[in-house]
């Protein structure tokens, strides 16, 4: 079976972080089928005085990345989400004249595409276009963020419609999806995220520490992912302001990414009078992230909404427990054996569960964790559901 996959969010050299459980998804299903990958960037012109979009002058339009072969055509695209409603368009007039040229050699079954929109639109006009069957997985806030707005959540929900089956990567999300605003239930089932167990697994925490270069003698709370207001950050710094007040100042906090609200959880820090306490880690290589992981004591994901959270699942691979909250895909994921749910916003119980998680009042078994990892998110469990999905599309 031929398959070309769509997605904006494949890595790419500049940023090998970037959507990387897309990558890891298409490693894995390579093995059964033959993958192409289609992954639109900006268009723009070279002109070094734009740093960020001179950037993507340089990303090249043809690669192989781990024997897979990736396209990557220039789209018009507008900053700051300006006219993003067209984006859909713009991204299915790049596809084309890439998809046809390469459909001469790489005659293919079905159009995968990653997100609802613009994504999933491009796909689904490309499908209808080229008469190939189409398969749109949602991540999360292709729907929480962008169905809130009325012409985003058309166009999104088109894709859907227009697509002959849907994966959701958490019954939250496929409740949204459907209950919500009306998705046909009878072609949207839940596949979750994986991850790769092979990576992502237990480390002596002695080592860990030695190779990032830190001590031995501190309780460490771990976050990764973007500095954002919707990650839940804020209650994160406020939760570790009251953990702090209750035990020694010997609790580290670490932040591993960047985004657009870090100055300000640097301020907050610093008003909260924990700064000395919290470390801004940076952005880090996807390969560093399993050493952070067994680091530090327990990862948190404070996330106000959350589609599904691949990074719980890589600190369960690590046999790390977790602190999430109930905010939608988390739920389908933790349970008492690996860690511990909170309510979205509430920094009262948020500080409680660190409490309760560092302390030892609740006890967790790092094999368990791993071997709950192992069983039910490694790619081997995961990508059979896939390609029979595949197999479903082709067939009907």
């Amino acid at each position: 079976m031929n398959v070309l996959v769509v997605s904006h969010l494949y890595p790419r050299p500049s940023d090998p972080a970037l959507g990387v459980f897309v990558e890891e998804e298409v490693q894995e299903l390579s093995k059964e089928c033959r993958i192409k990958v289609v992954a639109p960037v900006p268009w723009f012109l070279p002109l070094k005085f734009f740093k960020k979009w001179y950037a993507y002058t340089r990303i090249p339009v043809h690669e192989i990345r781990d024997d897979i072969e990736v396209f990557r055509p220039r789209a018009v695209v507008f900053p700051r989400k300006i006219l993003f409603s067209l984006l859909g368009f713009t991204y299915f007039i790049s596809l084309l004249g890439c998809v046809k040229e390469m459909d001469k050699n790489f005659s293919f079954d079905l159009i995968h595409a990653h997100t609802a929109y613009p994504d999933g639109f491009a796909a689904a006009l490309l499908a209808r276009t080229l008469k190939r069957p189409a398969v749109v997985t949602l991540h999360g806030s292709d729907v929480n963020v962008n169905f809130k707005r009325s012409l985003w959540r058309r166009l999104g929900l088109w894709a859907l419609s227009n697509a002959d089956q849907v994966i959701a990567v958490g019954h939250a999300l496929r409740r949204t999806v459907v209950e919500e605003y009306g998705a046909d239930g009878d072609k949207v089932r839940v596949i979750p995220n994986g991850v790769d167990v092979g990576r992502f697994e237990p480390i002596p925490r002695a080592d860990a520490l030695k190779r990032l270069g830190l001590e031995n003698d501190r309780s460490r709370i771990l976050y990764v992912g973007g500095i954002k207001k919707s990650k839940g950050v804020e209650y994160l710094l406020k939760a570790a302001k009251r953990l702090v007040e209750t035990v020694d100042r010997r609790l580290e906090l670490f932040l591993v990414g960047e985004g657009e609200y870090e100055q300000q959880a640097k301020l907050l820090a610093d008003k909260l009078d924990i700064a000395d306490l919290v470390h801004f880690a940076g952005k880090k290589p996807n390969q560093e992230i399993p050493l952070w992981m067994n680091a530090c004591d327990v990862l948190v994901l404070p996330s106000l909404r959350e589609g599904f959270g691949v990074v719980l699942i890589e600190a369960m691979a690590c046999g790390t427990p977790v602190i999430a909250t109930r905010c939608g895909g988390p739920e389908d994921i933790v349970n008492p054996d690996t860690g511990i749910l909170v309510p979205p916003g509430d920094e009262a119980a948020l500080a409680n569960a660190l409490h309760d998680a560092l302390s030892g009042e609740c006890q967790f078994d790092p094999e368990r964790i791993r071997k709950y990892a192992m069983d039910n998110y490694a790619y081997d469990r995961i990508a059979p559901s896939i390609l029979e999905v595949y197999r479903q599309v082709v067939q009907s």
